[in-house]
């Protein structure tokens, strides 16, 4: 066995000391295209990649989009930094399933007076300095709402520290921001889901995401042009009639966050099992399941502790849990659903924008008698987001505005989902969503998810059922 590391990325300004037409990602993905065809072993492909840019240029351009093999643009990976964006164009960026991305934390950090002000406003002043003033008003009250909610959690638990009072009263007063707070991240994603990327931006009504799609396409270019190059969408195609379907308003539950689950795998214990018993020894999935479906309690039980026994809460689930799946409606607010957008290997469809929409008000927030003036807040931010055109009026959605979701997953991810969400240290409207899936699921497959839960309470969960 010899083991290479062909590449692995670098601060861009050590990139910037090495030659230009080398330090490109292109080579790798050259490179690498060219194994499946070659006898030569990969270090010469490499080497002769890195001789050759042009060369290489031209195959990777044949072979990505001539021959259509475009799992090749994945072997070159950008880090990018994407800083002053909004949260709402975030919601656009992160939809990227093959991506990895870390966001200034609004649980963590104090956000000031800092906001995004949409360039289609510079057109309509009066507008435009109402919409100031709104935001300022909102950064305005979370200030406050921080000052007496560490005053109120200092009553309760006059031991903790003043930094963990403040990161306490901020993961609440967060809740009165705006989607057009700005922020910052990081992101890892390799071309392939970097041109799906440009694509989605390139559709986008705003003209916040048509300037970072402009950024990214100008630098992404200079550095790989072999790599990208269907960066604009075409989103008329895919956009249903409005008159097609008699249009329902969504009903909200009394008490959000809310999980219903709409439909599950019938026989999930039975189907896993089988399937596990398929992967081991082979047989017939569907005769293995109708015999396991025979076995009495006792010894399904038994089956299942040996399979759970030595689990530690760090492992992933065997792939044989991804046969059982569920499907729910969630109803949560912006805050929490910045969270939970976060498992993209659940399919995840939000519905469209209701900005009639119950709020989520931490308890905290109404024990310390400001209830009264987040509501008063929205209803300013509701009769001036009616004078606005449609693609700006979600720049001015709170984080506690709710939103209704459809997730579609399976037992395995809600296993990891579950591990970091009921967790203790979990936020506390995520913690609570993440139960009431945990416990819908359970009846749909008693002996599979006994071992659903949070890291913190995985000693108190009963492997023995």
């Amino acid at each position: 066995m010899k083991v290479s590391i062909a590449g692995y990325n670098i601060d861009s300004s050590q990139i910037a000391l090495l030659d230009p037409q080398k330090a490109t990602p292109e080579s790798i993905s050259a490179a690498y295209a060219r194994i499946s065809r070659s006898e030569k072993d990969i270090a010469s492909l490499r080497q002769e990649a890195l001789q050759e840019i042009i060369r290489s240029r031209k195959s990777n351009q044949n072979i990505i989009f001539e021959m259509g093999h475009s799992s090749i643009a994945e072997h070159a990976v950008f880090n990018i930094d994407l800083v002053g964006i909004s949260r709402l164009l975030t919601e656009t960026v992160q939809r990227s399933r093959l991506a990895s991305f870390t966001e200034k934390s609004q649980r963590y950090v104090t956000f000031h007076s800092s906001f995004v002000i949409p360039e289609e406003l510079a057109q309509y002043p009066d507008l435009r300095t109402e919409y100031i003033q709104i935001c300022e008003s909102l950064f305005a009250e979370y200030a406050l709402s921080i000052d007496a909610l560490a005053k109120h959690l200092a009553e309760l638990n006059p031991g903790l520290s003043k930094r963990d009072l403040q990161t306490k009263a901020k993961e609440d007063a967060r809740y009165i921001l705006p989607l057009a707070t700005k922020t910052q991240m990081g992101i890892t994603i390799n071309a392939r889901s970097l041109e799906l990327l440009l694509r989605r931006l390139s559709t986008s009504p705003c003209l916040e995401a048509k300037e970072l799609w402009t950024e990214l396409e100008d630098q992404i270019s200079a550095i790989a042009p072999s790599l990208i190059r269907y960066t604009k969408g075409d989103a008329a195609a895919f956009q249903m009639p409005e008159d097609s379907v008699p249009n329902t308003s969504p009903s909200w539950a009394d008490e959000l966050p809310h999980a219903q689950l709409l439909d599950a795998s019938a026989n999930g214990d039975e189907e896993i099992l089988a399937t596990l018993w398929f992967e081991q020894f082979g047989g017939e999935p569907t005769a293995l399941q109708e015999k396991l479906a025979r076995l009495d309690d006792t010894a399904k039980k038994q089956l299942w502790n040996q399979l759970f026994a030595d689990l530690q809460p760090w492992q992933k689930m065997p792939r044989a849990f991804e046969v059982m799946q569920l499907k729910y409606l969630l109803q949560l607010s912006e805050c929490s659903w910045s969270q939970l957008k976060r498992h993209r290997s659940a399919t995840l469809i939000r519905g469209a924008y209701s900005f009639d929409c119950p709020l989520v008000i931490p308890k905290p927030i109404i024990i310390c008698n400001r209830e009264h003036i987040w509501q008063d807040l929205l209803e300013q931010v509701r009769r001036f987001r009616a004078k606005l055109d449609q693609p700006l009026q979600a720049y001015l959605r709170l984080n506690a505005e709710s939103v209704q979701v459809l997730a579609t997953l399976n037992l395995r991810e809600l296993y990891h989902f579950s591990r970091l969400r009921s967790d203790e240290h979990a936020q506390w409207e995520i913690r609570l969503l993440s139960d009431q899936m945990v416990a819908l699921a359970k009846p749909h497959a008693p002996l599979a998810t006994a071992l659903l839960g949070g890291k913190s309470d995985f000693e108190n969960l009963n492997p023995d059922i």
